[in-house]
């Protein structure tokens, strides 16, 4: 018995200390621009970011971006980047990834749409996924704009129609959340989440 369980022993020692240690590996500038910037980049963008080799190029490859971005938005020289390096700050201090890669759903969604007007949080709320699973927290953000109400249908679009908003869920009581609902059509979010919130709640 102890010939078969000290290898599966080391083993998960091994990956506890490894995946401990990840997070604290300082990243280099490359790994770093790309966790803060992948949300705005284009998937051409980011696979020519991701062939640089040196720190010059890109910086270099940075400042043209953000050239590029003053010339079509019509705002003074550096104001949607400032704007950007703000709300990178607070999304990196408040909505980090549990992993340390830098890339939270909730992160990317604030350096997209910003801050919202006003987050509906719900905790403690268990709400059953499957038999071992419950939804343990949530968060509704909304934007006191209009929303798309173009993604996929969902009692969610009823329920909050007109407004932009997102819906994250805390599965495991970890203060990570996963995004399982957006008014946009263009974000990604779980239906399968979705329906168990929803079920849960009768208001289907």
């Amino acid at each position: 018995m102890k010939r078969v369980l000290l290898p599966q022993l080391i083993i998960t020692y091994l990956v506890m200390i490894i995946s401990i240690s990840c997070s604290g590996i300082p990243k280099t500038l490359k790994e770093q621009t790309l966790d803060d910037m992948y949300p705005i980049l284009s998937e051409e963008e980011y696979k020519e970011l991701s062939s640089l080799k040196s720190d010059n190029e890109l910086n270099h490859y940075i400042d043209k971006f953000w050239q590029r971005i003053d010339s079509t938005s019509g705002l003074n020289p550096n104001e949607f980047r400032k704007e950007y390096e703000k709300r990178l700050k607070y999304a990196n201090l408040h909505y980090p990834d549990r992993r340390g890669w830098g890339r939270s759903e909730r992160k990317r969604v604030y350096l997209i749409y910003g801050p919202p007007s006003y987050i509906e949080k719900q905790d403690f709320t268990d709400i059953p996924i499957s038999k071992f699973s419950k939804i343990k927290a949530l968060e509704i953000w909304f934007y006191m704009t209009p929303g798309n109400n173009n993604s996929l249908p969902s009692q969610g679009d009823v329920i909050y129609h007109g407004e932009k908003k997102f819906l994250f869920a805390d599965m495991i009581g970890s203060g990570f959340f996963k995004a399982i609902y957006s008014s946009e059509g263009s974000e990604y979010f779980d239906d399968r989440l979705l329906l168990k919130y929803e079920t849960y709640n009768n208001i289907r």
